[in-house]
């Protein structure tokens, strides 16, 4: 079946506008912009299902860079091929590099200002909020045995209490599954 050029191409400048849409108004980087992406990916626009969605972010979250860069290069190639990836990504990318640009200008003007600071500070709880809320419509659906929720229990409590590095908690967290992958699959076979 042939692919309709005009519906590839509104495709890809929608690609486009999704992402620089969300980078643009999205204050706190990459973990407040998460729930705003799979939001708009499964619920708005209808291009992944949750599940699909919550592989995108495995995915983007294994590999090095910032993730909303991963997720927009992986929903992009997926949806529209190389242009796909190149217009999720740039759209991605060029908000926020514009607007670093102008308050790197313009910092020293209203740093000291107590307004400017204020909206700061309210958009960075804001950001926390979108992270918390993520949780509880993604990350929880996926914590589907009293195992998954021991473990994520104590992954918050190694990296908030004992300070634990992320990373140390990630491929431990690896660890652990794939230790009991191997017990399953011994034990079944």
């Amino acid at each position: 079946m042939k692919k309709d050029p005009a519906a590839s191409h509104r495709l890809i400048v929608d690609l486009f506008l999704s992402f620089a849409r969300i980078s643009l108004f999205t204050v706190g980087g990459g973990p407040a912009m998460i729930p705003l992406v799979i939001d708009m990916a499964t619920e708005r626009k209808g291009w992944f299902s949750k599940e699909e969605m919550m592989e995108c972010l495995t995915i983007s979250q294994s590999l090095p860079g910032g993730v909303i860069i991963n997720m927009a290069t992986y929903i992009g190639r997926r949806l529209c091929g190389t242009a796909g990836m190149l217009a999720a990504t740039f759209g991605a990318i060029f908000p926020s590099a514009v607007l670093a640009v102008i308050v790197g200008v313009f910092l020293g003007s209203f740093g000291e200002n107590v307004y400017a600071i204020g909206a700061i500070q309210g958009a960075k709880a804001a950001a926390a909020g979108l992270v918390l809320a993520t949780f509880f419509k993604f990350g929880a659906a996926n914590l589907k045995s009293r195992l998954s929720w021991v473990i994520a229990a104590l992954a918050l409590i190694a990296i908030i209490v004992f300070h634990v590095s992320v990373i140390f908690v990630i491929v431990a967290g690896g660890l652990f599954g794939w230790i009991l992958y191997q017990k399953k699959k011994s034990g079944a076979g």
